[in-house]
Formats: structure tokens, sequence, C-alpha cells
């Protein structure tokens, strides 16, 4: 395996090599040096497009701030802001795993739901301890996922049609569970604390969220296990090729996919303090929204966790905004279905822009 992260890393060196001995058609006279060093400005328009959502961001924070200077620019809707996509931004990462990979997990939401109804009635109707309801809930997404590693990849069936009838099975499982009632009794306060504690100012869910990207990130971004993860939705033939055991890869994807939705459904419940039959529906567009959305984000036509968060962010503003403006309720909805097809369009978009950035014309 280590063989195959210095192949690669020799093939970007190379690739990188070449870029920068290019000569920018158009010019001539000077030293090779100076032909080879882009201009500053061309450089900033090469770059440019990496950054567009960020700009897109706090154009939209702007005009609100503009519209609405008492209700939306102050500290205290910014931390709602914050605090309320905390859970939708640990979601919307377990969706972009088996993306990459070119699988898709459309059971996400109902995992997340079913955690969320589990760490609510475990305690209060079968007396389990917060420790064990945890490690309880989280081997329960572990068994999801290995669920879908063993009928996809094993199996060979389409992981959109798996992860439907599971996110369908286990939605009848929430309604069986809970009588299509609300679990709010029983709750014990010490789990309550794990999404209502503040520390400098912010509740622990942020914290959480935070954590998660940032492990994400540095695992996708620098161990071998991103390289190949990437390598497989590039081309799985080729990387099958070079090597690398591909059906562990996706197996692999699969299951931290259901394990991170697990804990988002766990951190819900910790924040309201409940459990609700229903709630996987709020989020199911938005964080399939959110991932689609990170391919135009930073790395233009990759799938990355950075692009995730900002992309959240930029739905919840936009969501937010609108409210404030005393939008009615059903545009909240028609946003969120509006930016993922939009997210779709940018990311065929997005893999044309990016070999622009790469071959640098």
């Amino acid at each position: 395996m280590e063989s195959i992260v210095k192949s690669l890393d020799s093939a970007e060196q190379n690739a990188d090599a070449t870029a920068s001995t290019a000569i920018p058609s158009g010019r001539s006279g000077g030293t090779a040096a100076t032909a080879a060093r882009p201009s500053w400005g061309r450089r900033a328009r090469q770059e440019a497009p990496r950054f567009g959502m960020v700009g897109l961001l706090v154009l939209l924070i702007t005009i609100f701030c503009i519209l609405r200077p008492v209700s939306f620019a102050n500290s205290a809707n910014f931390r709602t802001i914050l605090v309320e996509s905390a859970v939708l931004t640990i979601l919307a990462l377990a969706v972009m795993i088996p993306l990459i990979a070119n699988d898709f997990d459309l059971s996400v939401a109902s995992v997340l739901g079913f955690a969320s109804i589990l760490a609510a009635g475990l305690p209060a109707k079968q007396g389990l301890s917060v420790p064990l309801t945890i490690l309880v809930v989280i081997g329960v997404g572990l068994l999801v996922g290995a669920v879908h590693a063993l009928l996809i990849v094993r199996a060979d069936l389409p992981s959109v049609v798996v992860t439907l009838g599971s996110s369908t099975f286990l939605g009848g499982l929430v309604l069986w569970y809970t009588g299509g009632s609300v679990l709010y009794e029983g709750v014990p306060q010490s789990l309550k604390d794990l999404g209502s504690t503040s520390f400098l100012g912010l509740p622990l869910p942020v914290y959480y969220m935070v954590v998660v990207a940032a492990v994400l990130w540095f695992v996708l971004e620098r161990r071998p296990w991103g390289r190949y993860l990437y390598a497989v939705g590039s081309s799985e033939n080729a990387a099958r090729l070079a090597g690398v055991n591909t059906a562990r890869m996706r197996a692999s994807a699969l299951i931290a996919c259901s394990a991170l939705a697990a804990l988002a459904g766990l951190i819900l419940t910790a924040r309201v303090g409940s459990g609700n039959p229903s709630i996987s529906n709020a989020y199911f567009l938005p964080a399939f929204a959110a991932a689609f959305l990170s391919l135009a984000a930073f790395r233009l036509g990759f799938f990355n966790p950075l692009g995730v968060v900002l992309s959240v962010y930029l739905l919840a503003v936009g969501v937010n905004g609108l409210t404030l403006l005393g939008v009615p309720s059903w545009v909240e909805p028609v946003f969120n279905g509006t930016a993922l097809v939009v997210a779709i369009g940018l990311a065929r978009l997005s893999v044309g822009k990016s070999r622009k950035l790469v071959t640098g014309v």
C-alpha cells in the first residue's frame, strides 16, 4: 500500500512540475523562469472559482444584515445558526463519504431518526445507562453500515435500492417503537447535558461538529485511506489494478457513513432532549444539497469536508435570512430542493473548472 501512496505522490509531483514549466500562450520574451511563473492576476483568476461560495456566503450575510440589521445582525442569531446546523453538518459529512466512492446512501436521515429515538427511548423505556446507550446507538449505526456493505459491495446490489429499502425499514421500526409519539419523558439529564452544556459561549454540539469535520479532513486529505477512496471514486477499475482493495474501501465508507449518521442522531437527542419519530424528514434534502454543493468549493469537482461545512452554513444563512424577512413556511423546502438541483448543476460545471485549474489554460 505504501508503494501506491508513493506512486500517487510521484504522479502529483510530475503533474505540478509540468504545470509549473508550461509557458502561457500569447506571451513572448523574458526568461524561462519568468514565463513559467504565472502573474498574480492569473493566479487569482485560477484560484477564484475555489472560493466563489465563500464570496456568496459573505454576500448573503451582507444583504441580510442590511435588510434586517436588528434581528439578523446580532450575536444571538449567529449563535443560533451555528448550533442549529451542527447536527446537519455531521449528517452531510456522513452523506459525503460514500459519495466519494460513487455510492449513494439514501438512508442517512432515517439512521439519524432511528438513532435519535433509541437515544431517548433506551434510557427511558429499557433503563439503560447513558454510556451504554451511547455504545448501543453507535453500534446500531455500525451494524446498519455493515449490512449496507454486505448487500452493496458483496452482493453487488445497487446502493440506491438497498439504502432506500433500509430507510423505509428503519422508518417502520421507529413507528413501531414509538407508536408515532414523541419520546421526552425519562430522558436522563446527563444525556441532555451532552447537548446543552456550553463552553466559551457555544454549546458542545458545535465542538462535536468541528472535531468530526477536522478528523475527516485529516483522514481524507492526509492519510492513505482518503487517497484510496478518491481513487476508487475516480476509477474503480484503475484503483483495483493499482493494488487498492476497492471492496474494502467502499465497505468502510458505507460503515463510516451510517456510524456518523447515528452519532448525529445521538447528538440531536442530547440537544433537544427528546426523540421525534418524524424528525428525519427535515434533514434529508439539506444534507444531500450540502454534500453536492461541496463539489463547487475549495476542491472543485471533489467532495470535500470543508466544502460541506461551508455549504451547510450557506444554506442555513439563506433559510434563516428568508425566515426573518417573513417569507411563508413553504419557502424553506422549496429553497432546499432548489439548492439540491443547483448543487448538481454546479457539480458538473466544477469538474470542468477543476480540469482547467490543473492544466493552467
